[in-house]
């Protein structure tokens, strides 16, 4: 068993890949279990997510607007997701912004331009990451 920061309690039931976690009132939060795995000891700490990979964009055309859908699979500090447009990589500016909603976000953007791609920021404004760039046509 764990006391938390918050009050809360964290526990491990022992060699069984189950653990659960408990508000201080004894209300159930989280109740998980590993799978095909034994647990010996399970322990709770902050956990921040930072993919070796690039953000994920994909595009749908929508007459002359873009549906920009932006992703980072295991990327726990993306806050706001940028759009960003322009000739080619070494050109890209600002084009639109949405803050993160889930998994995948979505962006409508109105550009001419030829490619785009997404920049992930965290809460500070900061640039976690920038996916490939897609072509618009």
């Amino acid at each position: 068993m764990q006391v938390l920061p918050n009050g809360n309690v964290f526990v491990g039931w022992g060699s069984l890949p189950h653990f659960s976690e408990y508000s201080a009132d004894g209300t159930l939060l989280l109740d998980a279990t590993f799978t095909a795995s034994q647990s010996y000891r399970d322990y709770r700490f902050p956990w921040v997510g930072q993919p070796t990979d690039a953000p994920a964009i994909a595009l749908e055309k929508h007459g002359e607007a873009l549906a920009v859908y932006a992703s980072w699979n295991g990327a726990t500090e993306v806050a706001t997701w940028d759009v960003l447009a322009g000739a080619g990589a070494a050109g890209l500016s600002f084009a639109a912004s949405a803050p993160r909603s889930g998994f995948e976000t979505a962006i409508t953007v109105t550009t001419t331009e030829p490619f785009v791609a997404v920049r992930a920021l965290d809460s500070s404004g900061a640039t976690l990451g920038v996916s490939q760039l897609l072509s618009t046509t």
